[in-house]
């Protein structure tokens, strides 16, 4: 019976030690192939890096310029050179071409001063058979005269002009005929193309402001006067009319004349309602921004 049992442990214990050993070995076979697997994946990884690198290059390659050459700057830099000398021969060239045109000017200057120092001697009437004009240079005109002799000869001229001459010559600084002052010139200067908003008020208080003028317009609308700041202390009927059209520089807007009416005058006004028609005033103000002149209205 001992025997037995012996052999039975013994049967039990080399059946153990195989399956053991089996197990060893798959273990160890499936660690080589994990191993073997993670070798070739990360040799993928290394292989698909390499790929990307020589494809990064080769597009840095081909989008990159290549430096230029020795010979091709050279080149270039000729060509530079070559440019800025027909710059600077075509600039004088210019410089030439003006001088040129400005030495005639010259030229022609002085010609007219000399004729202008000439006294055309005509020959009278009662010989038709004398044709000829002398031309006698006046020596005196182009000799310098003493500070002296000059001022004498500027009195005796002064002495010599009459009186109603010059005060026909001399400008009234401001028109007083009603007809003087037109509505396109007073549009025009006031608050023309060319004239700045903010300008045109100062101009009309320069050269227009009190002036008496009559003026045709078209009689736009009779209102009872609520409020404005150039009649706000007075009651009546504020009269529109449009009297011009001005241009701008993006559109054309109509100018307005505002009378104050009284409900007499607005009575007589009524009948030319839409109609044109003529009145008379004085200037006293100006709204710019509004294209609107003022007016106190006169019979």
């Amino acid at each position: 019976m001992e025997c037995l049992y012996t052999f039975l442990i013994i049967i039990i214990s080399v059946i153990a030690v195989n399956l053991f050993s089996k197990k060893v070995k798959e273990l160890k076979n499936h660690g080589e192939s994990d191993e073997s697997e993670d070798l070739k994946r990360r040799q993928a990884e290394r292989w698909a890096q390499r790929m990307a690198k020589q494809r990064l290059a080769e597009r840095q390659r081909e989008h990159s310029p290549e430096p230029p050459t020795l010979a091709e700057i050279k080149a270039k830099l000729e060509e530079e050179k070559q440019r800025l000398t027909k710059l600077k021969r075509v600039q004088e060239e210019l410089e030439l071409e003006r001088s040129e045109i400005e030495e005639p000017e010259v030229e022609s200057a002085l010609d007219e001063d000399l004729v202008s120092t000439e006294q055309v001697i005509e020959p009278p009437e009662s010989d038709p058979g004398v044709s000829l004009v002398e031309a006698v240079p006046l020596l005196e005109a182009l000799t310098p005269m003493p500070p002296e002799v000059q001022d004498e000869v500027v009195e005796e001229q002064v002495g010599d002009v009459d009186d109603e001459a010059v005060e026909q010559s001399s400008p009234e600084e401001k028109p007083t005929d009603d007809a003087s002052v037109t509505v396109e010139l007073f549009c025009e200067t006031c608050m023309g193309e060319e004239v700045v908003s903010y300008d045109s008020e100062q101009i009309f208080k320069d050269q227009f402001e009190g002036q008496p003028v009559a003026w045709n317009g078209l009689l736009k609308s009779i209102d009872r006067l609520s409020y404005d700041r150039h009649f706000e202390a007075e009651n009546g009927f504020l009269a529109t009319l449009e009297i011009f059209e001005i241009k701008g520089r993006y559109d054309t807007r109509p100018v307005l004349a505002a009378v104050l009416l009284t409900p007499e005058q607005k009575a007589a006004w009524e009948s030319s309602l839409k109609q044109e028609m003529a009145f008379r005033g004085t200037l006293f103000a100006l709204d710019a921004f509004g294209k609107k002149v003022y007016l106190n209205l006169r019979d």
